[in-house]
């Protein structure tokens, strides 16, 4: 039985007064990896995946730079992709590495 690795992205992401935040598609597997990137290196901004009970699965703060982050966490459901704090209005890209169940 093979692995099939879902994308879930958000290209072009631009953050309005430091925030920005979509919705994912509904998701069911292992997260295997989170990657947040930005246009500026100097950019600092916090990042939070929060699931459809409004609990916080996954948050980091103060983050200088791109976010590469091997994760292994069972998802199930809608997540919320939310980043703040951005001390810039800028573009990020960000990309959920699934592993499917």
């Amino acid at each position: 039985m093979g692995i099939l690795i879902h994308h879930e992205r958000s290209l072009g992401a631009v953050t309005a007064l430091g925030t920005w935040s979509t919705n994912t598609v509904r998701l069911h597997g292992l997260l295997m990896q989170i990657v947040v990137k930005h246009t500026t290196s100097t950019t600092e901004y916090d990042f939070a995946l929060i699931n459809d009970q409004n609990e916080v699965i996954l948050n980091r703060t103060d983050i200088v730079g791109t976010i590469n982050e091997e994760v292994g966490t069972p998802i199930k459901g809608v997540y919320t992709m939310r980043l703040q704090n951005s001390t810039r209005d800028e573009a990020f890209d960000i990309a959920l590495i699934i592993q499917e169940r």
